[in-house]
C-alpha cells in the first residue's frame, strides 16, 4: 500500500476515536518546505486567503540575501486626525541582524501528532523578504504537529529587530468620539437571525445516531423580551447612516455609521415599547435598502433587558430582542426620527 493510503487509513481510524482533526500519524515527518518564489513585487496576502498573484511561500532560496523582512498587519488600528480610530493593515518594515529571525523560519515542523489538536485557526501575519536589489520572496512557517504556525519563536526574533519604517492604511473608521460620548457603538448592523424559538422554547429529543438508541435533549430556551414600560426611565436612541463603502445597509448583516443619538423620556420611551409590543410580524426578507436606522437602548430597565433596532426607511421593519422582524408604525418611526 502507498504511504498516502496508510496515512489515510489511519486519520480514518482516529477520526472515529477522536472528536477532533487528525493530525497525523506520529513520527512521520512532514514533506520539507521548499524554496520561496523571487518575485518583483511585495503583495500582502487576504489573511483568510492566499496571496494574489504567483508568490509562492517557502523558505528563503538559494543565493537571496535578505536585508530587511516586513510583516504585513492585517487587524491593526490607529487614532488618526479628530480622534477617530480606524482600522486598517499595517506594514512593517524590520532591519537589523536577520539570521536568527531566518534560521527560526528555516526551522523544520513538527512530527505529525496522532493526538486531539485544539479546533482553532490561527492566521499568521505575512511575512516577506527583501533583497539589497528590490527583489522579493514570501515567507512560510514552520508548523506545530498540529499543523499550526509556530508563532512564538518568530515573534521572538522580530522583537529583537529594528522596526525601520511603517505604512498604515485605513480601511474603515472603529470608533469615533462623537459615538463613545453618546454611548453609542461607531458602527452597528440590522442583523437578523432565523430563529426558531417555538422549538427552543419546549424541550426536544432527537436521535443521536441511528440505530444508536441514544438521544439528546435540547435545552429550553427563553428568548429575550423588551422590558415593561414601568421599569424604563427613558431610552438612548443611536442613529446609523449607510457606509457608502458598503452600498447602504441591508438587513442581513451590513453595517452603518453613527450619526447622531436621541434621547426620550419616560413617557415617548414608554410609546415606543407599546408600539414594538403590539407591532405584526413581517418577512425578514426585502429587497430595499435602508439609509438610516436606529438602535434603542431602554435606560434604567430591570438587569438583561434587551432594545431593538429600527428601519427608518426602506422596508421600514423592526427587529426585537428576539430577532423577529415586525412592522413598524408611523408612531413608532416619528418616535425614532430625528428632529
Amino acid at each position: 500500500m502507498r504511504r498516502g493510503s496508510v496515512i489515510a487509513a489511519v486519520c480514518g481510524v482516529a477520526g472515529m476515536l477522536l472528536l477532533s482533526g487528525c493530525g497525523g500519524a506520529p513520527g512521520i515527518v512532514p514533506e520539507p518546505r521548499g524554496e520561496a518564489s523571487i518575485v518583483d513585487e511585495m503583495v500582502c496576502a487576504d489573511p483568510l486567503g492566499e496571496a494574489e498573484g504567483s508568490a509562492t511561500a517557502g523558505t528563503v532560496p538559494a543565493g537571496f540575501a535578505p536585508v530587511a523582512v516586513y510583516r504585513c498587519g492585517p487587524f491593526a488600528t490607529r487614532e488618526l486626525d479628530g480622534g477617530a480610530v480606524w482600522s486598517g493593515t499595517l506594514v512593517e518594515r524590520f532591519e537589523g541582524d536577520l539570521a536568527p529571525l531566518l534560521s527560526a523560519l528555516d526551522a523544520p515542523s513538527d512530527p505529525r501528532w496522532f493526538g486531539a489538536c485544539a479546533a482553532n485557526m490561527v492566521i499568521a501575519p505575512d511575512l516577506w523578504a527583501e533583497d539589497a536589489a528590490g527583489r522579493f520572496v514570501r515567507l512560510s512557517y514552520p508548523s506545530t504537529g498540529c499543523s499550526q504556525p509556530k508563532l512564538d519563536a518568530v515573534d521572538e526574533q522580530l522583537a529583537r529587530l529594528v522596526v525601520a519604517d511603517e505604512v498604515f492604511t485605513p480601511l474603515s473608521i472603529f470608533s469615533t468620539p462623537e459615538a463613545v460620548a453618546a454611548g453609542c457603538e461607531t458602527r452597528a448592523s440590522v442583523t437578523v437571525l432565523n430563529v426558531l424559538t417555538s422549538d427552543l422554547e419546549t424541550p426536544r429529543a432527537a436521535p443521536a445516531d441511528e440505530g444508536s438508541g441514544e438521544s439528546v435533549a435540547t435545552i429550553p430556551y427563553d428568548p429575550p423580551a423588551l422590558p415593561d414600560a414601568a421599569d424604563v426611565e427613558g431610552m438612548r436612541v443611536c442613529v446609523y447612516a449607510s457606509d457608502t463603502t458598503q452600498g447602504g445597509v441591508r438587513m442581513i448583516g451590513d453595517e452603518g455609521i453613527f450619526a447622531g443619538v436621541l434621547q426620550l423620556d419616560a413617557a415617548d420611551a414608554a410609546a415606543a415599547l407599546a408600539e414594538v409590543s403590539g407591532a405584526a410580524e413581517v418577512s425578514a426578507h426585502c429587497p430595499e435598502v435602508a439609509s438610516r436606522f436606529v438602535v434603542a437602548q431602554p435606560l434604567g430597565a430591570r438587569s438583561g433587558a434587551e432594545g431593538f433596532t429600527v428601519e427608518l426607511d426602506g422596508c421600514r421593519r423592526v427587529v426585537d430582542p428576539a430577532f423577529r422582524t415586525l412592522a413598524a408604525s408611523e408612531i413608532l418611526i416619528s418616535l425614532m426620527t430625528p428632529s
